[in-house]
């Protein structure tokens, strides 16, 4: 952080060049990332002995491993679906307006209670941008209520994401066809920020968009940056973009905000968990 109290992005990138990336965790002061003797003893081994974090998904999502990617030590992942009226139709902005109805959310909230998560996220990003400003918070406010457990959504999460990283201007990448990637420019621009600039990969499917490689988003991020872009936004909770976020913040010089990352941010930051992830983009490790 600058002494003004805003990000120093450039002192972030300047690890991200230095040789093998960031610092070493040993290196930046933040005794929260070492498991302390008596924390170990206590885990007993179980995976969730911090927090576990619940993830509702739409249906048709095939990436699960994915988000294991992000997690610090102690943090494990509970995932529950929600059957969707539409999961045959190509991807539209009618199609996934219908995956934003709240019964079927609802009844899954349900089923995750029991787990006890310390936090919930709406694991759909275009259904919860697909009406608008607002409409993100509304999904993630009826959780809430229903399940009384902290939730939120990935357009929630992103918005809270780009404001925290500082930045103004972004472009905007997607797996989906253009229309409903201009409902997340209009989203983004409801709220203040302007868009330098959108792609989209046109894949109609969860299918396609699950079982395209890493690469592809890589691609895809380097076509829409430009030098006015403070940061480069990829959407969508079915994208896999874990192992190119070192490399691509890198090449790119500016931070990403991939669907994946800023949902795992986003809940850990809700259920009080503060523990840097290395490797898999600034947000995570220093935000």
């Amino acid at each position: 952080m600058k002494e003004d109290g805003t990000p120093d992005m450039a002192a972030s990138f300047d690890r991200l060049r230095a040789g093998s990336g960031f610092a070493a965790s040993s290196e930046l002061d933040l005794p929260e990332t070492q498991t302390t003797a008596p924390a170990r003893t206590f885990s007993g081994g179980v995976p969730g002995w911090r927090t576990r974090l619940g993830l509702l998904s739409p249906d048709d999502g095939i990436n699960d491993d994915e988000f294991w990617h992000y997690l610090p030590d102690g943090v494990s992942l509970i995932f529950t679906r929600y059957r969707t009226a539409t999961r045959f139709d190509p991807i539209s902005p009618d199609m996934v307006d219908r995956y934003a109805d709240l019964e079927p959310i609802l009844d899954a909230a349900e089923t995750l209670r029991v787990t006890r998560p310390g936090a919930i996220v709406f694991l759909c990003n275009s259904c919860s941008f697909v009406r608008g400003v607002g409409g993100d918070v509304k999904i993630s406010a009826a959780i809430e209520r229903a399940v009384d457990i902290p939730a939120t959504t990935i357009s929630t999460a992103q918005v809270q994401a780009l404001r925290t990283l500082g930045v103004q201007r972004v472009a905007v990448a997607g797996p989906y066809p253009a229309n409903v990637t201009q409902l997340l420019v209009d989203f983004l621009e409801g709220h203040g920020f302007e868009v330098t600039g959108s792609q989209s990969a046109g894949m109609e499917t969860e299918w396609q968009i699950g079982n395209s490689t890493p690469s592809v988003w890589y691609d895809l991020a380097r076509a829409v940056n430009s030098p006015r872009a403070e940061c480069v936004l990829l959407a969508c909770s079915g994208i896999r973009t874990a192992a190119i976020m070192e490399p691509l913040e890198a090449d790119l010089g500016k931070p990403v905000v991939s669907a994946p990352a800023v949902s795992i941010w986003a809940a850990l930051r809700l259920a009080g968990v503060k523990a840097p992830v290395f490797g898999r983009g600034v947000l995570l490790a220093e935000y």
